[in-house]
């Protein structure tokens, strides 16, 4: 993706990933709620757009009421490996041991793999029944925001903040309302408008 100040969505289509990939499988008894994290390097230095454990631990004890939370953070057994490195959080036995009522992505596409061709192929179904996505800068921000619905997306920095891309670009990929933290406290805020 080329970074630039004007975009022209003259020749633009959405694609309808929602549309196609809705099912009647992954369906929970509450709303669904995916946290879509990441922790690895970033531009070649220390990872910078992630949610921490302290910042994980905050929304699943506040929202995991209201909603079905599933948390994808893929190992890179899971995703193809770009020019980052993927380094270890530790939030997956957090995560098991103080919210078992929490779903990791990673155990729910090992369920499922008979009903899906590859955990892309998960995640597009997974993501096509959600409205409501916590999202860091990154893949993960861009695969939430095909969807619709709401995405809050954690960015600190990037190239995006200079074009102003999460107002126009990452919304134009579904129409979805796109809310940018640059901050934990700015997620907080955000959550307790939006969610």
């Amino acid at each position: 993706m080329f970074h630039c100040p004007t975009v022209s969505f003259d020749k633009w289509a959405q694609v309808p990933l929602k549309e196609q990939y809705r099912n009647s499988h992954f369906v929970f008894g509450k709303p669904l709620l995916i946290i879509a994290n990441k922790y690895n390097t970033e531009w070649k230095q220390a990872p910078v757009n992630f949610f921490s454990i302290s910042m994980l631990d905050k929304v699943l004890a506040r929202f995991g009421e209201k909603y079905q939370i599933v948390y994808n953070r893929p190992g890179p057994d899971c995703i193809v490996m770009d020019n980052s490195e993927i380094l270890e959080l530790q939030e997956a036995a957090f995560i098991r041991k103080y919210y078992p009522d929490v779903i990791l992505a990673e155990d729910l596409y090992q369920a499922n793999e008979g009903l899906v061709n590859n955990y892309n192929h998960f995640q597009l179904m997974l993501y096509a029944n959600c409205d409501r996505f916590l999202s860091v800068h990154g893949g993960t921000a861009t695969l939430a925001s095909y969807f619709g619905g709401k995405n809050i997306i954690l960015s600190k920095q990037g190239y995006e903040h200079r074009y102003n891309e999460f107002h126009t670009v990452f919304s134009a990929l579904s129409g979805a309302e796109i809310y940018h933290a640059k901050n934990d406290a700015e997620v907080h805020e955000l959550l307790d408008q939006h969610y």
